[in-house]
């Protein structure tokens, strides 16, 4: 029979009313909530950068190729160039990759009136894909690709349309801009979609037309396109993949860009997201093992005439130490466990409810994201019950240093 199980098991199981027993639930209480907290701060940091990632990379994929740009954050490329079947070919084929499509940029201006804006008109083809992630929301309908020539509609974002003050179905009057013309070229094309990303990166500055209108009013050639956009299957293999593209197919002036050097500012906000749930783990960590100590220091000392008693009966130290040892992690358990349920459910909540809202403004989304991952739960549980169990270790040092005979005169 293990002695020291046995013990701990008798002393868990007393119901009796102490001040021992009434700290012990404080600790379990504390230790449930950091738990919880823990869980909850690392599901919503999880959750946001991955919101924030996706909007980003289902407008402008993972990877873009085009020539040599000396400011890529632009996104205009110096000048067009004429899109490879082969090359193109051998991208959709590379490992990892997941799509695929040419696109080019051009700026202009929109007139609805009174207001006018100015706007990047992206031109995609009849394969672009329109609905590849729910966090970009899209009303209406694509333009026309089957029409002959080109089709004369265009995808506007939300927040555009409010300040334009249009509606889809309406139509917009677009001048696009071109240094090489002494008058600008405009077109009258119809509003026959919205999109709303939430990031004003994007909804303020890009809109969707038909890659062809793009190539009409500059008089580019019929394959004429300003590059490639790369989506991936796994967004940190961008590096990867993108070099391998660069030596394997690509030749100068042909150079790849990944999204986090076209918006370094944006990513780096998110790295520095990490840094914020670093400081709450360890806070909450420290918070759940202070608490374990102090409850575990405070058992000990009423157990002073127990232990005197043992340490009488011939019982080792280090088999004493045990039963303060599993009694901590009984109560470390229980905290870990019911931190466990409470974080969980309160993330499922938030996933199915959205009872916690943004300001979209400042965050890009209107309510708190969440993404739970199980290991990450398991990491956090497992590392605050390693963490409190080595702290247990030393106030269960003091067993080694009571005095037998003033423990069994201990009241």
């Amino acid at each position: 029979m293990n002695l020291p199980f046995f013990i701990a098991r008798r002393i868990a199981a007393n119901r009796k009313a102490s001040f021992s027993r009434f700290i012990i639930r404080l600790a379990t209480v504390a230790t449930t909530l950091s738990v919880a907290v823990m869980i909850v701060a690392v599901a919503v940091v999880f959750g946001f950068k991955e919101t924030i990632k996706d909007k980003m990379f289902v407008f402008w994929g993972h990877i873009q190729i085009a020539p040599f740009n000396p400011n890529p954050s632009s996104i205009l490329s110096p000048s067009p160039f004429d899109g490879n079947p082969v090359l193109l070919q051998h991208i959709r084929q590379e490992p990892g990759v997941r799509s695929v499509h040419p696109f080019a940029v051009k700026a202009g201006i929109l007139n609805a009136g009174p207001v006018m804006e100015g706007i990047r008109l992206k031109g995609v083809d009849r394969d672009y894909d329109w609905n590849s992630n729910a966090e970009i929301r899209f009303s209406g309908k694509p333009p026309d690709f089957a029409t002959s020539g080109y089709a004369q509609q265009i995808v506007l974002s939300q927040s555009t349309l409010d300040k334009i003050n249009r509606k889809t179905g309406d139509t917009v009057l677009v001048y696009f801009i071109d240094p090489e013309q002494s008058t600008p070229r405009y077109r009258k094309l119809e509003i026959c979609g919205a999109f709303h990303t939430g990031m004003e990166e994007v909804d303020n500055n890009f809109c969707f037309c038909d890659i062809r209108l793009l190539r009409r009013i500059s008089n580019w050639d019929s394959n004429a396109i300003n590059g490639y956009q790369v989506s991936l299957n796994d967004y940190r293999l961008s590096d990867t993949i993108a070099n391998r593209i660069y030596h394997k197919y690509l030749e100068p002036p042909m150079t790849r860009t990944t999204m986090k050097e076209l918006y370094p500012n944006i990513f780096n906000w998110l790295e520095l997201m990490n840094t914020n749930a670093y400081i709450i783990l360890v806070i909450m960590a420290v918070v759940a093992v202070i608490n374990m100590a102090t409850a575990l220091l405070i058992f000990i000392m009423e157990r002073t005439n127990m232990i005197g008693t043992l340490k009488a009966l011939g019982m080792q130290p280090g088999r004493m130490q045990l039963i303060f040892l599993y009694h901590a992690a009984n109560v470390a358990v229980k905290g870990i466990l019911a931190g466990t349920l409470l974080g969980v459910a309160f993330c499922l909540l938030q996933y199915y409810t959205h009872f916690i809202k943004m300001d979209e403004s400042a965050y890009y989304m209107t309510y708190a994201p969440v993404k739970l991952v199980a290991w990450q739960v398991l990491l956090i549980d497992a590392g605050t019950f390693l963490f409190c169990l080595l702290v247990m270790l030393l106030p269960v040092l003091m067993v080694r240093s009571i005095n037998i005979v003033k423990a069994l005169r201990f009241k």
